[in-house]
């Protein structure tokens, strides 16, 4: 049996081709128009057509190499028709990745195997998945469409047979049984970590972020020699650098009374920045806290983008729509502007599409580029083409998505906190299957919020969406689909200490776009029960507000309210003794010693939020 052949699934074969390809196969099959198979002593696949055409499927070569009697020099429908027709009379056996041998790897890769063993041993970090098989590098992805078949190995950098698939399948072979079994898990391959990221320079980024915290947020202009003195040091690490670019977007945003300042994000900001620093300063991986050998782009050649959702926010009376996609190794976002007074469905995307159509289908393109922060730009509309979906989420794999809600609070528990992960627009979002739909579905006249949950084996995630003006058919279109829901896709966050799915998309027999729905009235719901007063989540808040303005103001300049007893009564004692010291500090007009203890208290409610 060609077990290569017999693994090709139609999804590996659309990534190989074109989802219209593989439908009209899968059609012509089933109305009795498919070819008729045979293997010969050889291991060759022949596939006759009723119209005469042959296709010959050979061992060891990729698809597109196989010869085909209609003369295509790409993969054809022919030849998915042969993989499809062959897979469905031999079965779905195949050797994982795992299994290569290292005899194989030296017979796919040649002489050139010597660069692997250079690559393990200067040092990679492999983010791995296993079901699917994929392996995912700081600049790129590698996916085994076909198990142990190094022919239909496929990684998207630029490099053909690259040094990334046998290091992947070095990776696959540190696994124990226990890790296959979890389904996404971290290995490094070659020597431990080394720091990489000079003392003086971390000093500099933390200088910079003690010298804007001391004058605020408010009075940081004057600060702008000296953030691109640090930032010129930091071209290597870019989660660094985009930090303090974002730092300085809150700046710009506040001195225009834009609507985008968020006071909270600032300290948010300032956290992470101090997090990531002291992590990468204690032995921390480079690689993971700064983004060290993270490419500014990564081309996407023959990319299929399948839409998870869209999301629209607004600034004041200005308008975007975000959308957001599955590449086949990770998700990635698409922004564009929505004109005044505009239906934001009916805006035209790429190739001629309404955005409401295409916030719904997928995306094929010769012509994207994936940026370091996982958002994608469309560099030209030719060759590209937007197409319908059914809602296949089944296979997008760990951490994005997951089969219920026990697995992914599972992940979610065995990852770092969520400000030490790499630094992506689209890190947060997850796509969960409900295994029978969104139960207990109510609505909150006070907090204008739809809420329910999903359930499974013991596990409760609770969904949530509030209702917003300029999404006035979101609430109305999740009421109706949520009780039907195979899969829900949203953004994770923290609330009253759970975690809270946000919907952007919602699969029944179609995807539903809640944001991108008619003005609707919001249905008649069981009113939600009065939530218990949440004491913590006040008092947390409380110490939020003030750490806003001493960002906002200066740390020794802002006038900030006696919070330590509070937080002590409420059992937060290592924030109450941090705030005790921040006040001591502030009350002596030490500076360093105020920086310490506002980058500590900071820290220390990110992880409660985390």
């Amino acid at each position: 049996m060609r077990a290569d052949l017999a693994a090709l699934t139609p999804e590996a074969l659309a990534a190989m081709a074109n989802v219209g390809l593989v439908k009209r196969a899968q059609r012509e099959i089933e109305a009795g128009q498919g070819p008729k198979v045979h293997e010969d002593e050889n291991g060759v696949v022949v596939a006759t057509f009723p119209d005469g055409i042959s296709t010959r499927l050979l061992p060891g070569k990729a698809l597109k190499d196989t010869p085909c009697g209609c003369g295509a020099k790409t993969v054809c429908r022919h030849r998915i028709a042969a993989v499809l027709a062959y897979a469905a009379a031999a079965g779905t056996e195949t050797r994982p990745p795992w299994e290569i041998t290292a005899e194989e790897i030296l017979v796919w890769l040649g002489e050139r195997v010597t660069l692997v063993d250079a690559a393990e041993a200067a040092g990679v970090e492999v983010e791995l998945g296993t079901n699917p098989p994929i392996a995912r590098f700081s600049g790129c992805t590698v996916r085994f469409l076909a198990g142990a078949d190094l022919a239909h190995a496929r990684c998207d950098c630029a490099t053909p047979r690259c040094v990334h698939v046998p290091l992947a399948v070095r990776a696959f072979q540190r696994l124990s049984a226990e890790d296959q079994a979890r389904g996404a898990v971290q290995v490094r391959l070659g020597p431990p970590p080394k720091p990489t990221i000079p003392a003086a320079v971390l000093a500099d980024v933390e200088g910079l972020f003690g010298r804007t915290l001391a004058r605020g947020l408010a009075d940081a202009r004057g600060l702008a020699q000296a953030r691109e003195e640090v930032r010129a040091q930091l071209k290597e690490y870019p989660w660094l650098d985009g930090l303090i670019e974002d730092l300085e977007a809150q700046r710009e945003a506040w001195e225009i009374r834009s609507a985008l300042h968020d006071a909270g994000e600032v300290r948010r900001l300032l956290a992470e920045g101090w997090a990531r620093v002291r992590a990468a300063r204690n032995g921390g991986e480079p690689a993971a806290l700064l983004g060290l050998g993270e490419p500014l782009e990564v081309p996407l050649d023959r990319a299929r983008l399948l839409s998870l959702g869209a999301r629209l926010s607004a600034a004041g009376t200005a308008r975007s729509l975000e959308v957001l996609f599955w590449d086949g190794a990770t998700v990635v976002s698409w922004s564009v502007a929505i004109p005044d007074k505009v239906d934001p469905a009916s805006v035209i995307a790429v190739a001629g599409t309404p955005l409401g159509v295409m916030a719904g289908g997928q995306v094929l393109s010769r012509h994207l580029v994936r940026l370091a922060r996982r958002t994608i730009e469309i560099r030209r509309g030719k060759d590209t083409t937007v197409i319908p979906q059914r809602g296949a989420w089944g296979d997008i794999p760990a951490p994005f998505g997951f089969p219920g809600p026990s697995a992914l609070l599972a992940d979610e528990t065995a990852r770092p906190p969520a400000f030490l992960r790499p630094r992506a627009r689209t890190a947060a979002l997850r796509i969960v299957a409900t295994n029978g739909g969104v139960g207990g579905l109510s609505w909150s006249p006070g907090r204008q919020t739809l809420s329910g949950w999903i359930e499974d084996e013991g596990a409760r995630l609770r969904v949530e969406r509030a209702h917003e003006w300029f999404a006035p058919g979101a609430i109305a279109a999740l009421a109706e689909a949520l009780p039907s829901a195979r899969y829900v896709s949203g953004w994770l966050r923290e609330s009253r200490g759970g975690r809270v799915l946000e919907p952007i998309a919602v699969v029944t027999d179609r995807v539903v776009i809640p944001d991108l729905a008619p003005a609707a009235p919001i249905p008649a719901l069981p009113i939600a029960a009065p939530e218990a007063p949440d004491l913590l989540g006040g008092a947390l808040g409380r110490l939020e507000s003030a750490l806003d303005a001493l960002a906002q103001d200066g740390v020794l300049s802002a006038r900030i309210p006696p919070l330590a007893p509070a937080l002590a009564n409420v059992g937060l004692r290592a924030m109450a003794a941090t705030y005790s010291r921040l006040e001591a500090a502030r009350a002596a007009g030490d500076l360093g010693e105020a920086t310490k203890a506002f980058a500590d208290a900071a820290i220390l409610v990110a992880l409660a939020r985390a």
